[in-house]
């Protein structure tokens, strides 16, 4: 509603139009007040010339709204104060006359002051619009350079692994880079600054397949996918694909079984209206009985746990009963 007011009070009018808006309605006033004379009782001159003048100044500006105040002030003095015909000038006249210009003074310049104070918002709303648009443009340039900077430095440790000969060093490089790449691949496909929800099974629909596919694994992993719309707060987003990267990875990388093929498993989907589950189960060896996930020496499972507690959500491994392999289950709160 108030962007209609401000177009129509704003609008810059053509001289003809305002001319001929400033006449027509001064005209249809006087034609008014003509036809209800016979049923007004005396005292009542301007009642059809107020609005005349207040529409002429809200869509004309105020010199067209003064300029009917004057047309619709003559013609109401002329024709309907007392005596009828004449611009003859008494006591009672004078009252009127007053009167009237008192009232259409009032009108024209509220209508003045409320015209500048809707181009005042006009122009902070431009402004609001200009810096949040120049904010966007800074914002992604830079996710963009974060992202480049990250792989970047994925690349560097994997330059620095060919000088490496301790297998214990090349794991570890591996491993680092690898992560350097997926939260650059995050980075980008998460961090949008218009965007209030993501859904995380189209994201991981996305993710997983790259993740695979990084590993070097993928013509001995079998994917099975089974996504359900999740939507969750950008605040969680991060956490939660780091989350899931990390026990996908994990996944790949101790799921093998004897017979070096992998049936990989990721799952999503709202277990009741405040809460949601990832689940990602293998088909590998399973756990070792002594498995402690709050005891791990694993840096990927130990930040995995961390992101999860970051996001009140909790985080679980055991082994499949009666199927073998691992299953890992990270419970979170869903979006009210």
């Amino acid at each position: 509603m108030l962007d209609r007011l401000s177009a129509w009070s704003l609008t810059i009018r053509s001289r003809p139009f305002v001319v001929g808006f400033t006449l027509g309605s001064f005209s249809i006033a006087l034609a008014l007040r003509f036809l209800v004379d016979p049923w007004l009782p005396a005292g009542f001159p301007y009642l059809t010339f107020f609005p005349a003048v207040i529409l002429t100044g809200f869509i004309c500006g105020t010199r067209a709204g003064t300029a009917s105040a004057i047309l619709c002030g003559f013609a109401a003095w002329y024709f309907f104060i007392a005596p009828a015909n004449s611009f003859a000038l008494t006591a009672g006249t004078a009252v009127a006359l007053a009167f009237y210009v008192f009232v259409v003074t009032t009108d024209l310049l509220l209508i003045e002051i409320m015209r500048r104070a809707l181009l005042r918002m006009r122009r902070e709303a431009d402004r609001a619009a200009g810096l949040a648009q120049t904010n966007a443009l800074m914002f992604h340039e830079l996710q963009h350079r974060v992202s480049n900077n990250l792989q970047v430095m994925a690349s560097l440790l994997k330059l620095q692994r060919r000088n490496v000969t301790d297998p214990a060093a090349k794991a570890a490089l591996d491993a680092a880079s690898a992560r350097l790449d997926i939260v650059g691949k995050v980075q980008r496909r998460l961090h949008d600054p218009n965007r209030q929800e993501v859904d995380l099974a189209s994201f991981l629909a996305e993710m997983v397949p790259d993740v695979v596919e990084a590993s070097g694994q993928s013509d001995h992993v079998t994917l099975t996918l089974d996504l359900h719309e999740l939507r969750v707060s950008p605040e969680q987003s991060v956490p939660l694909a780091l989350v899931c990267t990390e026990l996908v990875a994990n996944a790949l990388e101790h799921g093998r079984g004897l017979d070096d093929h992998l049936a990989l498993t990721v799952r999503c989907a709202p277990v009741s209206p405040n809460e949601a589950v990832v689940e990602i189960s293998d088909s590998g060896t399973g756990l070792p009985e002594s498995f402690d996930l709050d005891q791990s020496p694993s840096l990927g499972l130990r930040i995995a746990r961390q992101f999860a507690l970051q996001i009140g959500g909790q985080l679980s491994m055991e082994n499949r009963p009666g199927a073998g392999g691992t299953r890992a289950l990270l419970h979170f709160p869903r979006l009210s």
